[in-house]
């Protein structure tokens, strides 16, 4: 039959021949029946990132209105403590419910939390109207703990969730492939940030506000076609009840601590920390720096807030068409060609190279471009790589330990840079001065860590860590 249709050496043929050839460099053996899965799952962290870019891209600009962005790193510093708690609750819903219900459970709280705060944001005494910024209103947080939070939480869930679905093969061939399309969700989030003039940023918050509940009723729709897929619940049948036994018999306190009890006895593991989170505290320098340059350049009225919330949709736009392109066409490639080893140590390389320019031209385009490209790469190259890493680990370590490194650790690490730019707040030069140092210590330390996970990984019997 292909023979019938595909004649040996007509152009179709070879046609066909070309285009297989490339999906086989692109994404290696790829399995074609897996691709269903691949896709649904990339448009179910469309919906998740697709509402955090939105929400993200008009964080700081709220709080600037609202609170001041003098006050941006303080609040950071806070949010290790909201993060904290945040934890503690999910890894007590952990053992109490299953990873799908988790999932409808945190879709539609997020919905109602962020429908009330852009209700709020509407009031001309309280909201987005009043333009005199204050330590003391209280909306302002609220909005950014509440958007820090979702994002961490939702993604590392996602990944967890992934993680436990597709094996290491699966992942070097696909997770391009999600991230990319996923993207395309970050690219619209940042385009709707862009029309806070026509539209109004009361109102775009409520729209993103209503889209994080696809993230619930996509993973319904997972369950209802891939049920044979689902990975292997441990609170489902016996396992729920003798789960419940244990968490019941430990406490909620000793519960809480399960994931960093996981951390600290591995040493794969806490190598995983430190390439999940440092890189964070040079980013929230480099990211802090860009936006007081950015805030200057529009002043401080509502107009300037509008133009301040476009300027970001557009970083937003870039970084992720930037992202897209690379994931599409790039991350499968470069995990497969350099090795999961060698790709590690090209995002520490370039951020090492980016703090540097950022020394020596310390200006708004060379960090928007330096910032794009970084972020760019988080999404596309380092954080697929860095999931890898997880798989051959046991459940525990997926959800449990995952939620303190990528919830409490990423935001901890965002507060250590936030310390840093704390000395300086609204002085660029004086910024650039003191964040230069520790974040090329930093970016050299996580270059160290990237060439000792691998090591220890091969030198590791990897069985232990399915069994903890």
């Amino acid at each position: 039959t292909t023979e019938l249709y595909c004649p040996p050496g007509s152009t179709l043929r070879r046609s066909v021949t070309m285009a297989f050839d490339l999906v086989y460099y692109l994404y290696g053996d790829i399995d074609f029946k897996t691709l269903p899965r691949v896709a649904y799952l990339s448009a179910t962290l469309f919906c998740i990132i697709g509402s955090f870019w939105l929400l993200d891209s008009l964080k700081d600009t709220v709080f600037a209105t609202i609170v001041g962005l003098e006050h941006q790193p303080r609040a950071k510093i806070v949010s290790v403590a909201f993060t904290l708690v945040v934890v503690f609750y999910y890894n007590r819903l952990l053992d109490r419910m299953q990873k799908t219900t988790l999932f409808y459970a945190i879709g539609f709280a997020y919905t109602v939390i962020f429908l009330l705060i852009a209700a709020a944001l509407q009031n001309d005494l309280i909201g987005m109207g009043n333009t005199e910024a204050s330590p003391y209103r209280l909306l302002g947080w609220v909005s950014y703990f509440a958007i820090e939070s979702y994002g961490s939480l939702a993604v590392a869930l996602f990944w967890a969730f992934t993680n436990s679905t597709l094996d290491l093969d699966e992942a070097k061939s696909s997770y391009g492939l999600i991230i990319a399309f996923a993207q395309l969700g970050a690219v619209l989030g940042s385009t709707l940030a862009t029309q806070a003039g026509r539209f109004g940023v009361a109102e775009l918050y409520g729209i993103g506000a209503l889209s994080c509940s696809t993230m619930a009723l996509m993973v319904r729709g997972y369950v209802t076609l891939f049920a044979e897929h689902m990975p292997r619940d441990p609170s489902d049948n016996e396992s729920r009840a003798s789960q419940s036994k244990v968490a019941a018999k430990k406490g909620d306190l000793a519960s809480l601590w399960d994931g960093l009890q996981l951390i600290l006895r591995y040493d794969y593991v806490l190598l995983i920390l430190g390439i999940s989170c440092l890189y964070e505290v040079v980013l929230t320098v480099l990211d802090y720096e860009m936006k007081v340059i950015g805030r200057a350049r529009y002043g401080a009225d509502q107009a300037a807030a509008e133009q301040f919330a476009a300027l970001m949709g557009h970083f937003g736009q870039v970084t992720n068409l930037m992202s897209f392109c690379f994931s599409l066409l790039g991350t499968s490639v470069v995990v497969r060609r350099m090795g999961l080893r060698r790709t590690l140590r090209v995002f520490p390389a370039l951020l090492t190279f980016a703090v540097l320019l950022s020394y020596f031209f310390p200006n708004l385009w060379v960090l928007f471009i330096s910032m794009s490209c970084l972020k760019a790469l988080t999404y596309a190259l380092n954080e697929p790589s860095k999931e890898m890493l997880y798989n051959p680990t046991s459940e525990a370590i997926k959800f449990k330990a995952k939620a303190w490194i990528d919830v409490f650790g990423a935001r901890s690490a965002k507060a250590l840079g936030s310390t840093i730019t704390n000395t300086a707040k609204n002085e660029p030069q004086l910024l650039v001065a003191y964040g230069s140092m520790p974040s090329l210590l930093i970016s050299l330390a996580l270059f160290g860590i990237s060439i000792l996970v691998h090591p220890i990984a091969r030198s590791v019997r990897l069985t232990r860590y399915r069994q903890c």
